[in-house]
């Protein structure tokens, strides 16, 4: 049987028809549900990236607030400053949050920001605590008074 022959009847063309209309409806809706999950994808990536900034204003009084000392290993600008004048100005500093953003915490919140050195920072993640990184550092203020 040839293939003109089957098409040319009523209802091979009926279904052929119907399975053509399927697999478009099939494709419109993954369509559709893909576009809503890239969308709520963007959304969620915005929220937590408005949770995760901190504002320098922020990042300046909880400097000032912690004196300039990393909350984890000690190290301070006075520290580097009483060792050789002007070093206090190279010490990486940043603003970390206590509570990390993936476990609830917010940049909004100045009580949950605490100034940490840029090494005990990238130690700590968004997993580990600080008496966590404190105990497994070698280094810090406390290393140098033993």
């Amino acid at each position: 049987m040839s293939l003109d022959r089957l098409t040319s009847h009523p209802k091979i063309k009926a279904l052929l028809l119907v399975i053509v209309a399927v697999a478009l409806l099939v494709i419109f809706f993954r369509y559709k549900w893909l576009r809503r999950s890239i969308r709520r994808q963007k959304q969620k990536q915005r929220e937590l990236s408005q949770r995760r900034y901190i504002r320098s204003s922020d990042k300046e009084a909880v400097f000032e607030r912690d004196n300039y000392t990393c909350q984890i290993c000690g190290i301070s600008r006075d520290f580097l400053e009483d060792l050789c004048p002007g070093l206090g100005d190279y010490l990486l500093l940043e603003a970390d949050h206590i509570r990390s953003v993936k476990r609830g915490g917010s940049g909004n919140d100045i009580d949950n920001l605490q100034c940490l050195c840029w090494r005990c920072n990238r130690k700590k993640g968004g997993n580990k605590t600080n008496q966590e990184v404190q105990d497994e550092i070698d280094y810090g203020i406390w290393h140098l008074e033993e």
